[in-house]
């Protein structure tokens, strides 16, 4: 900005950064265009803008189902308005919203995710663009969108190698298939597979210490917290180059404190599922598989 206020640069000049095609003019470049360049009393501010924009694509996706709505046979190819979205050159930016943590527009990214997810060939790439990470870092309240986002997708990401599938005898181990698996405790990826989204919204934004579920608002800050140390410098990158992607690396497994000294069967907290004072009663959806993976340990 000294530089375009003292006149070493002008509209003229060519600048590149990671995420661009090519050297291009300072004025085709939307951010600096935007920020640097334009004059006079905008319309509408960032946020608004970002919210119409998404409120049009949203619609646009509605008009444009996967599905018959007839009957509900698969429409192949893809619309083109989620192929468009689908693109690398789209998608990386459009999940990349999710770390403004407004949650207007997180919700209506996570709205619009939800449609453009429904029956795509490449959902089980979407991890590569960090999403995963970017959604459990949100810190609001309205996370249902999320929910059913997190249902839908995370058991269909293609994250490990066909070595570790084939080498790897975990074929019923829910946390292993999971891309959720590093960085929720396997009570809650149970808890989302048995309940649905609406439970597990529930769930995590509340306090339980139960058999199916030890969460608590303070193991959400954890995992924030480890998530972002994991992005590092990635986030105050992105505010400088909107054009910066990001370049997936696989979190290592974060470690609970609560969670150290408790043993988790099946899909339950045995200490709490044998204290019957405070839990008597407490339905077990399976019995001889619980006892068969008790016996197994």
């Amino acid at each position: 900005k000294e530089f375009y206020q003292e006149g070493i640069v002008d509209t003229k000049t060519k600048f590149w950064a990671q995420g661009m095609e090519g050297w291009k003019l300072m004025e085709r470049i939307p951010q600096l265009k935007w920020t640097m360049l334009a004059s006079g009393q905008s319309l509408l501010n960032e946020s608004d803008m970002c919210a119409l924009i998404l409120d049009i694509l949203i619609q646009m996706c509605d008009y444009y189902p996967s599905r018959d709505l007839i009957t509900n046979s698969i429409i192949r190819p893809l619309p083109k308005i989620k192929r468009i979205l689908n693109d690398s050159t789209c998608l990386p930016h459009l999940v990349q919203l999710l770390l403004t943590f407004d949650p207007q527009i997180v919700e209506k990214v996570v709205v619009l995710l939800n449609l453009l997810i429904q029956d795509n060939p490449m959902l089980t790439t979407f991890y590569m663009s960090g999403i995963f990470y970017f959604i459990l870092m949100y810190t609001g309240s309205n996370i249902l969108p999320i929910g059913h986002f997190l249902k839908y997708s995370h058991l269909k990401q293609a994250f490990r190698s066909d070595l570790e599938q084939t080498s790897q005898n975990k074929q019923n181990d829910l946390i292993y298939h999971s891309v959720l698996g590093h960085m929720l405790p396997e009570a809650m990826i149970c808890y989302l597979e048995n309940y649905g989204p609406e439970k597990f919204a529930q769930m995590f934004l509340g306090e339980y210490d139960q058999p199916e579920t030890i969460w608590s608002n303070e193991m959400r800050r954890l995992m924030i917290e480890k998530i972002a140390v994991h992005l590092a410098d990635y986030s105050p990158r992105l505010m400088s180059n909107i054009y910066a992607v990001y370049q997936y690396c696989n979190i290592p497994v974060i470690n609970y404190p609560q969670l150290e000294n408790e043993l988790f069967c099946n899909q339950y907290y045995l200490r709490h599922l044998c204290d019957e004072k405070k839990f008597p009663d407490w339905p077990i959806k399976d019995p001889i598989a619980l006892l068969k993976d008790c016996l197994q340990m």
